[in-house]
């Protein structure tokens, strides 16, 4: 991983964000089990935790400096040919 990576922490950890992002955006629309029905939705509780996880490792990686999602992405498909 690059030390000198000049991207802000939201270009670097979009994918990250974004997986928040949706999860916040879903229970902004009452998209619940609670509410919907549908258990594809998740109940309130696993939806917080979802969201709990998800924060705690976007944390971790920021202050560990630890590769994002599309970091890894990118090396992987750099070893590819195409």
């Amino acid at each position: 991983m690059e030390t000198n990576d000049k991207r802000s922490l939201s270009e670097k950890y979009s994918s990250e964000i974004a997986e928040i992002a949706y999860i916040l955006k879903n229970l902004e629309a009452g998209r619940i089990y609670e509410n919907t029905g549908a258990r594809m939705d998740g109940s309130l509780a696993t939806n917080v935790a979802k969201l709990r996880e998800k924060i705690a490792i976007l944390l971790s990686k920021i202050e560990n400096n630890d590769e994002s999602f599309q970091d890894k992405f990118d090396r992987h498909m750099s070893e590819f040919e195409i």
